[in-house]
């Protein structure tokens, strides 16, 4: 009777075991169309389309996870980091398998498309505390140390996942921490040296599958060193010049990538990377930190709708908040922009 009733907790045992592992499997068709993607080859063409397989794979199989689009973190809509980020833990059964599509150009792909429930798992957020960080550094001005001191801090609480994130630069870092959270921020003045104690929440898949570029020096970071300058110099302002890029999360509860470029030269312009079209912007109204536009799309019009006013409202010195209304001034989307650093505005 002992040998039977453990002959039935094993078996129990393998059952609970297999299950909480066991794969979730969907089957997802992509096409993409040359005309759209002029500038690259069949094979390119080919990795865009799998790409775009693996996003729609992973919106039904994480999507679940956070699905509200009022779930708002450090600015970010995080369903769509989440939609988005998650393609890089969405794996591929057998080879896919690539096809004509029913337009003149289209490549299609059919892939099977699974993630393990610890994939799962991995994707949900996690915390790390760190407790008594110090940092100094003689270089930085004391009027930015608390900046540069908040961002060693996050790097270093991260590196203790990924220990290659110390090579990345503050913004790269900041944008891996779904929430930061700081208990403590002394200042010693005699060794000009912050203690700084808290948690940051994070997601295991998507730190481990992100890309890390190298960090900048100080004197990349600040313009003018004000230790030793007695005039100070002023802000160069950017305005809105330069591109912007980030993720919305529209009424219907469909979700897009967007790309937007203002130029010195007054040119405006719109891509919606995730559905394939774009278009020009057209000025109606610039303010300071409010701005305008008619959408009019040149590329792509049966998978977006045509003039959307699209209005972009300062945040922050690189962050903006997008929101598109129709024709009758309802909201039909809304998100976070950010906007790419290195370049010249």
């Amino acid at each position: 009777m002992r040998r039977y009733h453990s002959f039935i907790v094993l078996i129990a045992a393998l059952f609970f075991t297999t299950s909480l592992f066991a794969d979730k499997t969907v089957i997802k068709t992509a096409t993409v169309n040359r005309m759209l993607h002029a500038d690259k080859s069949i094979e390119e063409l080919k990795a865009l389309a799998i790409k775009k397989a693996k996003y729609e794979a992973a919106k039904e199989i994480f999507g679940e996870l956070l699905l509200s689009e009022t779930v708002m973190a450090n600015g970010k809509i995080v369903d769509e980091l989440v939609r988005e980020r998650s393609g890089g833990v969405i794996h591929i059964k057998g080879e896919p398998q690539f096809a004509n599509g029913k337009n003149l150009g289209d490549i299609q792909v059919t892939i099977e498309a699974y993630a393990t429930d610890e994939d799962i798992f991995d994707t949900t957020p996690q915390t790390i505390v760190l407790n008594n960080f110090k940092y100094t550094n003689p270089d930085v001005p004391i009027k930015k140390l608390k900046a540069m001191a908040e961002d060693a801090y996050i790097i270093e609480a991260l590196a203790t996942k990924k220990p290659s994130i110390r090579y990345s630069s503050p913004a790269v870092a900041r944008r891996q921490a779904m929430s930061i959270e700081l208990t403590q921020m002394d200042f010693d003045i005699d060794t000009f040296t912050y203690t700084i104690s808290g948690k940051i929440e994070y997601i295991p898949a998507f730190l481990r599958h992100s890309d890390v570029i190298q960090k900048s020096t100080v004197a990349e970071r600040f313009e003018e060193d004000e230790k030793s300058s007695f005039i100070r110099l002023p802000k160069k302002k950017k305005g809105f010049y330069g591109t912007w890029s980030g993720y919305i999360m529209r009424s219907d509860g469909s979700s897009a990538s967007v790309e937007i470029e203002i130029t010195n030269a007054g040119q405006s312009t719109i891509a919606y990377t995730s559905l394939g079209c774009g278009g020009d912007l057209l000025v109606k109204t610039k303010k300071t930190r409010r701005a305008e536009f008619v959408e009019t799309l040149t590329y792509g019009e049966e998978n977006c709708v045509d003039k959307l006013n699209i209005v972009l409202q300062k945040t922050g010195e690189d962050q903006i908040l997008y929101r598109e209304y129709d024709s009758e001034h309802k909201e039909k989307g809304k998100g976070t922009l950010y906007r790419e650093t290195g370049e010249e505005q």
